[in-house]
């Protein structure tokens, strides 16, 4: 199945980890030189966007910020929400 999330340079959710980053790349796993430890055919790395370390998932966990859901049974906002504010107000005053 084709990808439809994110492109390189956007922000994107990890559904896997619950965290909000920069997608970097889309990789074949046969493309890494390194032992990647995924069990699909490809890989997503993304970034913090305020920068900090890289972290690997399965390109079918990343998805559009919007997409995320906090839970069907909640009506709390999803616990990155705060730091998607965070963001955008810095992107605002700069």
């Amino acid at each position: 199945m084709p990808y439809k999330g994110p492109q390189v340079g956007q922000e994107a959710y990890d559904a896997a980890t619950g965290r909000v980053g920069v997608l970097q790349a889309i990789h074949d796993i046969g493309e890494l030189a390194f032992d990647h430890k995924m069990s699909g055919p490809r890989v997503a790395f993304l970034r913090p966007a305020e920068g900090g370390e890289e972290w690997l998932t399965d390109p079918g966990n990343v998805r559009f910020p919007k997409e995320a859901q906090a839970g069907p049974d909640s009506d709390e906002q999803p616990p990155w929400a705060s730091l998607m504010h965070d963001m955008t107000q810095r992107r605002v005053q700069r």
